[in-house]
């Protein structure tokens, strides 16, 4: 019901749906943007594939075609504000500018001659929708299209870690397993700390102003935390389309995989010691970020195994194998929901999906239909293709569409010096440990190849994004901004040239060695004379050999179907069927009596 008390109601109604009509209009166009990238994309993919062309991957296909999209309607934004910047209003024959994004939707006119106050409103009729409705659109549409990080961590990267942990080479993820862990636990933490002291001692020079007070050790070492996750995808594509050495590859690809969920938990364990910043040291600060971070981690591990083990129970008892649509759709909600539980219990989810990827790849496969694994393996890869290039589009757009980045050159060029010695840092010293040790030597061009391969992406992007309040944060998103645009053209650009350079050799065809012939070297007794011959087979230690035999022995019995009758299968899947409908059936009964 009408207040009529408020002349100027039907006015405000009308202001509210022309507001909803044009978010409506900019969030339609907004995806249109960023689907007709994609599709651009794909097509252009498909003629560098057709002509064997390799020198510009995918993800940097997205971020040029993102980077022209976002200067095209940073363009037409400021020519239509510098076309249209109308007169409004004379007062005491003063003439009063407007801008086009301020301009209002209706206008009050009050007359007062002592003895009736005579009151007007004007508004604008539909057909004013040129020039002003344009400006509109376009600045609302720079808005709409800047990276959201909750899109990001929630909606996009969930497949993209998924299907980086299903598609797991497991047999040489897991011979390289020692070499992989220690790249991504402690070189992760010296590449963090080793980029903050660079960075800070650049600040301390006060070469540029405002960022000696700007900067202190702890705004660095957060800088330090989300800059070390690598993101090789660029690097890794090309390897497996050019069949580089498989030990190689799985170093590169482990290490990332582990890398971004320990960037992410020591970033968020660095954000614990934020209340103890200012003062020299804190070891109570110090403790609370190296407790938070262990917390972090293995809780995250432990909800995504338990998810995926819960998954191949669940398969191993039901008959969901004859329904393929369904079981489908339950691996499919059972692995995201790893990574919800997660951020819902307090931890970080992407270590949670990624270990219930592993697990469910090891485990639950075994117990899907032919028809399931085709389509689960199809479903990840897709919705891994379109999040990464989806993501990379959004990084490219976000150069020119968002006004709060704040440049400094001689920051982001000390950044890079940094991030170099950094890497240097972390991939020589510990392969030099690491070949103390190892049967097969890391050699010295796979050092180089992995130094060179250290590409920044989506994860340390995103982190920055989501943390941006304030001059200092600005000036690290604009940082690693550039950082991710550079080093993903230029260094995954030149990877094929770097191969060659290094004398890496490619099109190596992978030895008759398969899952399938370890997997039945586990089931047997082994005796302890044939246990050397067998490691110096696998690549595995001693301690990787007992756990596998553990595992076929135990584990897989357990959750898969492997090793199981026909008759076995159904008797279990009918015992649990039945344990499912007995309440139902019992008020059936009841309702029948």
């Amino acid at each position: 019901m009408k207040d009529p008390s408020n002349p100027y109601e039907d006015f405000e109604e009308n202001e509210g749906d022309t507001h909803a009509r044009v978010s409506k209009r900019i969030t339609s166009i907004s995806y249109i943007v960023i689907i007709l990238l994609l599709v651009l994309n794909v097509c252009t993919i498909w003629i560098f594939k057709q002509k064997r062309f390799r020198f510009l991957h995918e993800s940097g296909l997205s971020l040029l075609y993102g980077v022209v999209a976002g200067l095209i309607i940073k363009l037409v934004g400021v020519s239509i504000a510098e076309v249209h910047s109308p007169s409004v209003g004379v007062c005491n024959d003063v003439t009063y500018n407007y801008s086009t994004n301020t301009l209002p939707y209706y206008l009050t006119t009050e007359f007062n001659n002592g003895s009736t106050v005579l009151r007007r409103l004007y508004s604008y009729s539909e057909t004013l929708m040129d020039n002003e409705t344009a400006a509109v659109i376009v600045n609302k549409l720079s808005e709409a299209l800047q990276f959201d990080p909750e899109i990001f961590f929630y909606i996009l990267l969930p497949p993209i870690i998924f299907f980086a942990g299903y598609d797991l080479k497991k047999k040489h993820f897991f011979r390289n397993m020692g070499s992989i862990l220690m790249f991504a636990f402690v070189g992760t933490t010296i590449s963090a700390f080793a980029v903050a002291a660079v960075m800070w001692l650049y600040c301390q020079t006060g070469l540029e102003e405002g960022l000696k007070d700007q900067f202190i050790f702890f705004e660095c070492l957060l800088f330090g935390s989300l800059i070390s996750a690598t993101d090789p995808v660029t690097v890794l594509a090309i390897f497996a389309e050019l069949n580089v050495d498989v030990d190689l590859y799985a170093l590169i690809f482990g290490e990332s995989v582990m890398n971004d969920a320990v960037a992410i938990v020591l970033f968020e364990s660095v954000l614990i010691y934020a209340p103890y910043k200012n003062a020299k040291f804190s070891a109570v600060g110090f403790l609370s970020c190296v407790g938070q971070f262990c917390l972090t981690f293995f809780g995250s591990f432990a909800i995504g195994t338990l998810v995926g083990l819960l998954t191949a129970f669940i398969t191993k008892l039901t008959r969901l194998c004859d329904y393929p649509v369904l079981e489908t759709s339950l691996f499919f909600l059972m692995s995201y929901s790893s990574f919800l539980i997660s951020e819902a219990a307090g931890f970080t989810g992407i270590v949670g999906i990624l270990f219930c990827a592993i697990t469910q790849a090891h485990y639950t496969s075994r117990n899907l239909s032919e028809d399931s694994k085709k389509r689960v393996f199809e479903l990840f890869e897709t919705l891994n293709f379109l999040a990464e290039n989806f993501v990379f589009s959004y990084i490219g757009l976000f150069l020119f569409t968002y006004d709060g980045l704040i440049w400094r050159p001689g920051f982001i060029v000390c950044s890079f010096l940094a991030i170099g010695i950094a890497r240097m840092l972390n991939v020589f010293p510990l392969s030099a440990i690491l070949n103390i040790g190892l049967r097969t030597k890391i050699p010295c061009k796979f050092q180089l190849m992995m130094w060179w391969a250290g590409l920044r992406g989506a994860i340390a992007f995103a982190l920055a994004a989501e943390y941006s309040e304030g001059d200092a944060r600005r000036i690290i998103l604009t940082t690693t901004l550039v950082i991710v645009l550079a080093t993903v053209l230029v260094n995954g650009s030149a990877t094929t040239a770097v191969l060659e350079l290094l004398r890496i050799r490619v099109g190596i065809v992978e030895d008759a060695e398969t899952d399938h012939i370890i997997n039945q070297l586990a089931q047997k007794n082994i005796g302890d004379e044939d246990l050397y011959r067998l490691q110096e087979q696998t690549g595995l230690g001693e301690i990787g050999w007992r756990f596998l035999k553990t595992d076929y022995s135990y584990l897989v019995p357990l959750f898969t179907i492997e090793g199981q009758t026909t008759a076995e299968v159904g008797y279990h899947s009918d015992c649990y069927s039945e344990i499912l409908s007995f309440p139902i059936a019992g008020i059936k009964q009841e309702m029948n009596n």
